[in-house]
């Protein structure tokens, strides 16, 4: 049933989507090289990396991602979904960026290649093949496909066509984000960010104002209100893989990079800590709340009943308690979240494509650098075509966690190992290859298992394969192909040659 709004609710959209045209096209006039475009010019503050990181991580994968796994798991959604990435989060601002830091100074001054993406630290330690297996797992994993599937779940329960709707949303993200790139992308992100924390900030007590408080949840399944939600530990520890992402998170690495100094990134994380627990805590509550609904025991709410799907709790809970004008705002604030992602990663995937795969293979192949007004050209008719190809492929998931968990298995079971490494120590050229060699082996061979040996469950949605008692769930992917790549590491450390940094 498609939610019925407001003029004014559609008056407040549209609003906002012109205010995001009129700052990509201003935005664009400082634009003077691809370092301008792709990494803000490296002078990305403290305030903007708040924004820009917070933003980008709370997509519609996120919000609706993590909302509907409160509908179906309750309170292990935030325990085991949501909580390891702080942790992980942590080590990333306290142990790997000022790492990283040192990385790009010492490959700057001795006259090597500027860094700019997590492909270039692949670069800087096993050579040119490594980097392009980690590119095209970047690429997967940086494809807004989950946020265009958001996307589509928020037009059909506003009643827009979805077709029209994405075609729209496309067209005037895109254009912001070829205008002015990584400085449009921050900024806009700013008013997203606060759009987005200051929608849900309402629809919670509202919510809970409308059920009768908080005692309206003991309606709900035993399991939902415990922390480990009557799932089992390896389903569990499979969420809590999805965690490791964060130290190899294309974006996270891009804006280490933009960044103006090693404090600026290392605060703005940790700030963020604060703002990424409150927002998922406030997100399961919600989708809490529909669960509580949809089972009938809150009576009197027509929007929430039992054909409502999980990825549509967040947004049937706020649309039917917030009032004309916050509905709009609300959307607006929903439609941030999505475009500050799909601007974000956007950018990043079509730099995948443009700076991390053709550019090299030009020099290769016709003999010359790829000129800086070519590589911006490229990259900019890039984050058109990746969004248009991210709507296409969301059609294959049904539910967001599970294109969730097949982004993140690829990035953590391709990357991780390799990039880690890299990072904390020395290794030889040929381990970093076989690591992700391996890796996306080992991911490969797993689902093509899942897939044929497994069924579908038709209760938890997903394929689980089982060997006696033993049961192995999909979500376990990146379980499975983490070791194989560990193992492919050291095969290639122990077969590599002790080749030194500054031969390669």
């Amino acid at each position: 049933m498609a939610a019925a709004l407001h003029w004014m609710d559609w008056a407040i959209i549209a609003l906002y989507l012109a205010l995001m045209m009129a700052l990509g096209a201003f935005i664009a006039t400082r634009i003077r090289g691809f370092k301008d475009y792709f990494l803000a010019g490296g002078a990305l503050t403290t305030p903007l990396l708040i924004c820009t990181l917070v933003s980008t991580y709370f997509g519609l994968d996120v919000t609706f991602g993590t909302s509907e796994a409160a509908y179906y798991d309750g309170l292990a959604a935030w325990f085991f979904y949501s909580l390891p990435y702080y942790i992980t989060i942590a080590i990333a601002a306290l142990v790997i960026a000022p790492r990283l830091r040192r990385r790009m100074e010492r490959a700057g001054g001795a006259g090597g290649a500027e860094m700019m993406t997590l492909s270039d630290v692949l670069q800087d330690a096993y050579g040119t093949p490594t980097r392009f297996v980690g590119a095209i797992a970047c690429f997967v994993y940086s494809a807004p496909i989950l946020q265009m599937a958001g996307l589509t779940t928020l037009l059909l329960v506003v009643g827009f066509d979805p077709l029209t709707g994405v075609l729209v949303a496309i067209a005037i993200c895109a254009a912001y984000t070829i205008l002015g790139g990584l400085w449009a992308d921050a900024v806009s992100d700013t008013i997203q960010f606060i759009l987005m924390c200051g929608t849900i900030a309402l629809v919670i007590p509202l919510a809970l104002g409308r059920v009768g408080g908080f005692a309206a949840l003991d309606a709900l399944p035993p399991a939902h209100m415990e922390p480990l939600g009557g799932k089992s530990m390896w389903l569990l520890a499979a969420w809590m893989t999805g965690s490791l992402t964060v130290l190899a998170e294309p974006s996270f690495y891009n804006r280490v990079f933009a960044a103006r100094d090693t404090k600026s990134i290392r605060n703005a994380l940790l700030l963020g800590i604060g703002l990424w627990a409150a927002y998922d805590w406030g997100v399961v509550i919600v989708g809490m709340i529909a669960r509580a609904a949809a089972d009938g025991a809150i009576p009197g709410v027509p929007g929430l009943n039992a054909d409502m799907e999980g990825r549509e709790a967040l947004l049937r809970v706020s649309i039917e308690v917030l009032p004309t004008g916050l509905r709009g705002l609300l959307l607006g604030g929903i439609l941030a979240s999505a475009m500050s992602t799909v601007d974000s990663y956007s950018l990043l995937a079509s730099g995948n494509l443009t700076y991390d795969i053709y550019r090299p293979l030009h020099r290769r192949i016709i003999g010359r650098p790829l000129s800086d007004a070519a590589l911006l050209a490229l990259t900019r008719a890039g984050v058109f075509v990746v969004m248009g190809a991210a709507a296409w492929i969301s059609m294959a998931f049904e539910r967001i966690r599970e294109g969730w968990i097949f982004m993140t298995s690829v990035l953590v079971s391709v990357v991780l190992v390799p990039v880690l490494a890299a990072v904390f120590g020395r290794p030889r050229p040929g381990a970093g290859l076989w690591a992700a060699a391996t890796g996306m082996i080992g991911l490969i061979a797993f689902y093509v298992l899942i897939l044929t040996q497994g069924q579908l469950d038709p209760d938890e949605e997903t394929y689980v394969w089982r060997i006696g008692a033993l049961e192995i769930w999909q979500e376990c992917a990146a379980l499975f192909a983490l070791p194989v790549s560990a193992l492919g590491f050291l095969i290639g450390q122990a077969m590599g040659r002790g080749r030194g940094q500054e031969e390669r």
